[in-house]
């Protein structure tokens, strides 16, 4: 038979603070790059569509830049809907 001496069993409980602060730290990834991928997808419709390839590169630098700090400093998806704001106004415009 099997050993189970590595398994947690019911009784000895998890460390849940850890798990919680995983969940967060999940969750917080997921928002950021679901926002940046919203601002790649218009990044794609300046390129392709609107033919402003410079525009569109400037874009994905900020992009980047915004995700790294929101990443860096707490604010998650919050620092990148500026530039997603920008974007949007940039593919209505040109």
């Amino acid at each position: 038979m099997a050993s189970e001496h590595g398994a947690l069993g019911a009784s000895e409980g998890m460390d849940m603070p850890a798990h919680e602060a995983t969940y967060s730290a999940f969750v917080a990834l997921t928002e950021t790059s679901i926002v940046a991928l919203l601002c790649i997808l218009l990044e794609l419709v300046l390129w392709g569509l609107k033919g402003q390839g410079l525009l569109a590169l400037i874009g994905f630098v900020l992009t980047c830049a915004a995700a790294a700090f929101g990443g860096v400093s707490g604010l998650t998806w919050k620092a990148v809907v500026p530039v997603f704001l920008l974007l949007g106004l940039a593919c209505i415009i040109f």
